[in-house]
């Protein structure tokens, strides 16, 4: 009997235990796992110091400020500054009647103290700024683009003075070269960064960043790899050659190495995204409203809507007041490999962009510089990886073989 009781006494203890235990595991106080920081499959585990950018996963003194988005001119690439230091990159067309493309670096690891040359934004630049959390420094800008930093909906600091707060020297000057008067403009971060605390603008970033994965090792690397992107039937092609020793890919445009002009280092990004959406453009007599978007043409003159009608693009990207578009195909170039997926974004200004891979696992980008290409469906991308690379020399060489007389 005794031995019988001591039994039910044993089980009831059991049961008790296994009750405590399950109740615990949904006290808040345990430690949780972070299921961002898991390696999903055929991914490299990393694990990002402490004070690891969440733009680049790559430590830094400033992993937890605000970047700086900085733009860019279309012209006189030979000139531009500072680009190669950049923790994002998009390159994106910038008018309505051509698809050559403006560029647009974020700034938060390094703070070169010269960058350009720098032109006008677009909204599109703007959109893409705040997904990063990061204060938006054009120099001058469109009707619409503009209208939207009066607006308030950015922290912004414009160059050219049109859209208080300016910047003016020592942030924003013309600087002396061979370069022409469109190509001096130029600026200098750690000015800028005076000017937005002089506005009270936030110090710290909110950005969620993206998720990273470890750098393939050496030996299981591609040989090679060449991404080639071109925007237009007018010749705008950039292209990259996969370099396995630092395993990053060599920018070229218009076939000529794509060469910092401060530093004299070979724009490099480790990571590239391509993505191919619609092109619209802002038409006067379009009901914008009535499609349940915000009017572009609010707050605008009469004289402003007359010569921007029609005149630039609003890229389908997922922005928060003109798209109708959130989502899309992708490819993705990372550790010599490429990856076909989608891209994502809830409507919102501070709406991350989230990326995908075929299988719906969220890509994980190797350590460093990101570089996104956003094109029109007037652009067109092609890959060629090793066994292709083989292949087409293999063919090349049956061709130019000469023909035996008998």
């Amino acid at each position: 009997m005794r031995k019988k009781i001591g039994g039910i006494t044993i089980v009831i203890f059991l049961v008790l235990a296994g009750i405590w235990f399950l109740r615990s595991l949904k006290d808040e106080t345990l430690i949780t796992i972070d299921n961002r920081n898991l390696p999903s499959e055929g991914t490299l585990p990393y694990e990002p110091p402490a004070n690891a950018s969440k733009i680049t996963g790559l430590s830094c003194e400033n992993y937890n400020k605000r970047a700086l988005a900085i733009m860019y001119s279309d012209i006189d690439h030979a000139y531009f500054s500072g680009l190669s230091q950049a923790d994002f990159v998009l390159e994106m067309p910038h008018r309505a009647m051509h698809d050559i493309p403006r560029i647009m670096g974020v700034f938060q690891c390094s703070l070169p103290e010269l960058v350009g040359p720098m032109r006008s934004g677009r909204t599109d630049h703007i959109s893409v700024a705040g997904s990063l959390d990061a204060i938006f420094i054009p120099w001058g800008g469109s009707s619409v683009g503009k209208e939207l930093l009066r607006k308030g909906v950015i922290d912004h600091i414009d160059c050219n003075g049109e859209v208080a707060p300016a910047g003016g020297y020592p942030a924003c000057f013309r600087r002396e070269g061979p370069m022409s008067h469109l190509s001096s403009a130029s600026g200098n971060l750690r000015e800028l960064i005076k000017i937005a605390e002089a506005n009270n603008y936030r110090k710290e970033s909110q950005t969620q960043g993206f998720l990273h994965q470890g750098d393939l090792p050496k030996d299981q690397r591609s040989e090679y790899g060449k991404l080639k992107v071109k925007y237009n039937e007018d010749g705008y092609v950039a292209e990259y050659l996969y370099d396995k020793e630092t395993n990053s890919y060599k920018r070229y445009l218009f076939g000529d190495p794509s060469i910092d002009y401060e530093n004299k280092q070979q724009h490099a990004p480790k990571n590239l995204i391509t993505i191919i959406t619609k092109k619209d453009s802002w038409l006067l007599d379009t009901d914008y409203v009535a499609m349940g978007l915000q009017d572009p043409w609010d707050g605008i003159d009469e004289q402003h809507r007359k010569n921007d009608n029609g005149a630039y693009p609003n890229m389908q990207l997922g922005d928060p007041w003109f798209d109708e578009k959130y989502e899309g195909p992708a490819e993705f170039f990372i550790n010599g490999q490429h990856i076909e997926g989608t891209w994502r974004r809830k409507k919102g200004l501070a709406e991350p962009f989230k990326f995908y891979d075929g299988k719906g696992e969220e890509i994980r980008f190797a350590p460093g510089q990101i570089w996104m290409h956003v094109l029109s469906h007037a652009g067109k991308i092609s890959y060629e990886d090793a066994e292709e690379y083989q292949e087409r020399l293999g063919k090349e060489k049956e061709t130019s073989q000469p023909e035996v007389s008998m």
